[in-house]
């Protein structure tokens, strides 16, 4: 299989639009935040009363919550800031954010928080900032440019506002929204076809397409479910900002650039799965299932899916297994755990994968690119190293991709 003409993702960048908090610090005011909203919606008012509630929501995270020992920390956009927390006599207290696009709660007694469309607002602000230092150095606009997204959806996008303000008159804008975690896989789909229409005379000739994940999961907490799916999505998710090319092998061969060629594509809907994750608009914020049956059911469905995978592209997966790298989304504490050992991998195969969860969490759709990031970067990886990445989502779907580090 003669796979040097094959596209070839390139030029991972990442952007931090806050500062990292600590997981440790990240569960004391959460927990305390839903102890207020539980205090709000059962007319608790007194001392006594509100410690005793702050008590026991406190015993629910450290049941539920995912802990420090398993995420160091998170980005976190909408959270206070170290500077603005003050915990005294055990009560903590926060000071109303600097900005006005990052006040979701009105004042101390209000635990709802700004609707929905006020909360696209404040996205639209952060992400168009977020744009335009990720783009400040670029000059050459790309062929098309993909937005992926399952966090904030604007009409125009800020992609589509940052593309038509740098009269990039020839570049096409694509949204690939709502698909959660796997988000990354479909994008990359498209931008391989984007490319390879191209190459039929369909469209102008490309080189260069960007996709573009910006992920603001903290625009979406919700301290007024109490229940264990929401104490462990408020405890796991994270805020993730970051763009990468793919561009023609021939492309990043004149110039150099270092990357992971494309070599194979798959992805499954799971059967009787479609309840186990979901993730649904409501009118504060979106809210997310998350059944304890996930781990489950792609624990049953993996070992299949990635001999059919690699297969795709000429390996076999007993006789390629211990040679290939593995960048599997981390969507929860287990799932890599899980994964390694249904697939019989070692723990250097995937020490990639559970650094980059150690290090920001689950930042969705953004953090199958920072660990492709981390894999391009990692000298002990050699060109030519085949990488199988896995991304899991609501459907239940399960996808996969076959590169080649070049």
């Amino acid at each position: 299989m003669n796979t040097n003409a094959n596209p070839v993702l390139v030029n991972f960048a990442p952007a931090r639009v806050a500062k990292p908090v600590s997981q440790k610090l990240a569960l004391q005011v959460s927990a305390y935040g839903m102890a207020r909203g539980y205090c709000r919606q059962h007319g608790i008012n007194d001392r006594d009363g509100k410690r005793q509630a702050l008590a026991e929501i406190q015993a629910r995270f450290d049941k539920y919550a995912v802990s420090a020992l398993q995420i160091a920390q998170r980005q976190l956009v909408f959270f206070p800031r170290l500077g603005d927390i003050r915990i005294a006599d055990g009560e903590i207290m926060l000071a109303e954010p600097k900005h006005e696009h990052l006040r979701i709660f009105s004042s101390h007694e209000d635990t709802k928080g700004a609707d929905l469309k006020q909360r696209h607002a404040n996205y639209g602000k952060i992400v168009s900032d977020c744009l335009d230092g990720m783009y400040s150095a670029v000059e050459q606009a790309p062929d098309d440019l993909i937005h992926v997204t399952c966090s904030g959806y604007l009409a125009p996008s800020p992609v589509e506002r940052m593309v038509a303000h740098r009269e990039w008159f020839d570049t096409t804008v694509t949204h690939s929204y709502h698909m959660g975690c796997y988000g990354a896989f479909p994008a990359i789909k498209m931008a391989h076809g984007f490319l390879a229409s191209s190459r039929t005379g369909a469209t102008p000739p490309k080189q260069v397409v960007d996709i573009v994940h910006t992920e603001l999961l903290s625009n979406h907490h919700n301290i007024e479910d109490f229940g264990i799916e929401n104490i462990i999505t408020m405890t796991l998710f994270a805020d993730g900002f970051i763009k990468y090319s793919m561009c023609s092998s021939e492309y990043a061969q004149e110039r150099g650039l270092a990357g992971l060629r494309i070599l194979a594509f798959n992805e499954h809907l799971l059967p009787d799965s479609a309840d186990d994750m979901t993730w649904v608009p409501a009118a504060h914020q979106f809210q997310m299932t998350l059944s304890v049956m996930v781990p489950v059911v792609i624990k049953r469905h993996v070992y299949k899916f990635v001999v059919n995978l690699m297969h795709r592209a000429g390996m076999d997966f007993e006789d390629d297994r211990e040679r290939v790298m593995f960048a599997i989304h981390p969507g929860g504490p287990k799932i890599v755990e899980h994964i390694q050992d249904e697939l019989g991998l070692l723990d250097h195969q995937v020490a990639i994968s559970k650094s980059v969860f150690w290090e920001n969490g689950n930042m969705s759709s953004a953090t199958i690119p920072h660990i492709m990031k981390a894999i391009v970067e990692e000298s002990s990886i050699r060109a030519g190293t085949r990488v199988v990445c896995l991304g899991f989502g609501p459907g239940l779907t399960v996808t996969g991709l076959v590169l080649e580090k070049i």
